[in-house]
């Protein structure tokens, strides 16, 4: 569970979010819209601990968060060594069954040896969504994981959110796309004017 209390962000002179109370529960997926510059991904980023609030009072286990920012973040190297070294960094055992079956899941398997700079950036989009899976956190943050990859995968995407979901983890996305935003989200949000507005369930 995450609650927001009082939650101000000011970009110089501008307010950019104003959030009074709001509460996020776990074994609820939650999609965040709003028009290009309403302060989704600064939510997000907050929420992270990326970025810092004005004002107001967060209530959240940090630890147990994850981000997938909207532009992807690597180490030079290939596909492998993106999806394994962070875990060893961090010292965290990962299941190689489990990250081989993503690779397949998603059709990606036979590019384990490539370099993560030669992929297409709905390739890295996938490697960065397996990644983001693989770290089992209990709050997930995902800015836009689906507007560059294929439809198929993004359907796949919704199919691992919505199995997350069931085991009771607390995911928000930020999307554009509202049919997918309908499809698996218990709220829909949005930000305008920089309120939180609930916009269906």
């Amino acid at each position: 569970m995450i609650k927001v209390m009082g939650l101000k962000k000011y970009y110089g002179e501008k307010l950019i979010l104003d959030i009074p109370n709001f509460t996020f529960e776990k074994g609820k997926i939650y999609s965040v819209i709003g028009k290009n510059g309403a302060g989704k991904s600064t939510l997000i980023k907050i929420l992270s601990g990326i970025v810092s609030l004005d004002e107001g009072k967060l209530e959240i286990e940090r630890e147990n968060t994850i981000l997938s920012p909207q532009e992807p973040m690597f180490f030079k190297g290939d596909v492998w060594y993106n999806l394994t070294e962070p875990f060893k960094l961090c010292k965290k055992k990962i299941s190689t069954d489990k990250l081989e079956k993503l690779l397949k899941k998603f059709e990606i398997d036979y590019l384990k040896k490539a370099s993560i700079n030669s992929l297409s950036g709905g390739e890295k989009a996938k490697v960065q969504f397996i990644r983001t899976v693989l770290y089992e956190k209990d709050c997930i943050f995902l800015d836009e994981p689906t507007a560059s990859i294929d439809k198929k995968s993004s359907f796949l995407v919704e199919e691992i959110l919505l199995e997350l979901k069931k085991m009771g983890k607390l995911i928000v996305i930020i999307t554009h796309d509202h049919d997918q935003a309908r499809r698996i989200s218990d709220t829909l949000l949005e930000i305008d004017e920089a309120k939180l507005l609930k916009r269906g369930t």
